[in-house]
């Protein structure tokens, strides 16, 4: 399906079902062993600057009324503070308490080398093998970024990264994805995670929509008041970048080949 669905937002319990029984999320899901859902928490800091918990409780709830016998797991590698205190603060201990699910740190998880000629800048990389191993489901934010101008589904897999080191200098128990910015840079990094690991489906929250930066923007007036769906990160983004009135043809990553 490459057509990218919306829904007027009115509740997560009402609005995330919607949208997924449209996108006939539960089509792909179906049969499959795990399903691996990749939320941004970038950092420590609520909505709508991180993953709704609330959106992703609704999408647990329809993946085990639609598939009771797969397993669930929710996966970030955080880039400004240990992923673990972001999961703790912004309410996804609690989550994984009441569904039986696991939390999974990618910055601290066993890695593989992956290769693609294709890519810009980033030809060899070692990525969370976990990532591998089911579908592959991509929850971002829509927000404006001070360097890569748009930041949603396809940005969001800068979570799936590790830096070969800490930064100089860093000593806090988190590590950066400084490299991605500093060594490959940004759009191209965007472009080549992308191509090493596309998301299976994306459902994007634009609820409310994030203006002036990834971590220190604000809040969207008035909120955006939409989710987003579809099955390319790319195409996705595309289609958001409007809501957030950026043109998708000066965001570089969305014009490369």
């Amino acid at each position: 399906m490459d057509n990218v669905l919306q829904v007027e937002f009115e509740t997560f319990e009402k609005s995330v079902p919607e949208i997924l029984e449209k996108s006939d999320l539960a089509n792909l899901i179906t049969n499959q062993k795990r399903i691996i859902l990749k939320v941004n928490l970038t950092i420590d800091k609520g909505p709508p600057c991180t993953t709704p918990v609330e959106l992703t409780e609704e999408v647990i709830k329809f993946i085990k009324e639609k598939s009771p016998q797969v397993e669930i797991i929710v996966v970030e590698g955080a880039g400004g503070c240990d992923t673990k205190l972001a999961f703790e603060k912004l309410g996804y201990n609690e989550l994984a308490g009441k569904y039986n699910i696991k939390l999974v740190d990618l910055n601290r998880e066993q890695r593989t080398m992956k290769i693609n000629e294709r890519a810009k800048a980033i030809k060899e990389v070692m990525l969370p093998e976990i990532i591998f191993s089911g579908i592959f489901v991509n929850l971002p934010v829509l927000k404006e970024h001070h360097e890569a101008i748009l930041t949603c589904a396809a940005k969001n897999l800068f979570g799936i990264y590790l830096n070969e080191a800490k930064p100089p200098g860093i000593t806090t128990d988190y590590w950066s994805k400084n490299e991605l910015h500093s060594k490959y840079g940004v759009m191209k990094a965007v472009w080549d995670l992308n191509l090493y690991r596309p998301s299976d489906f994306v459902l994007v929250d634009a609820s409310i929509g994030q203006k002036g930066g990834e971590v220190n923007g604000y809040p969207c007036e008035p909120p955006i008041k939409k989710l987003f769906a579809g099955y390319n990160n790319f195409k996705v983004d595309r289609y958001c970048a409007p809501y957030l009135a950026v043109d998708p043809d000066k965001v570089e990553y969305l014009n490369y080949s």
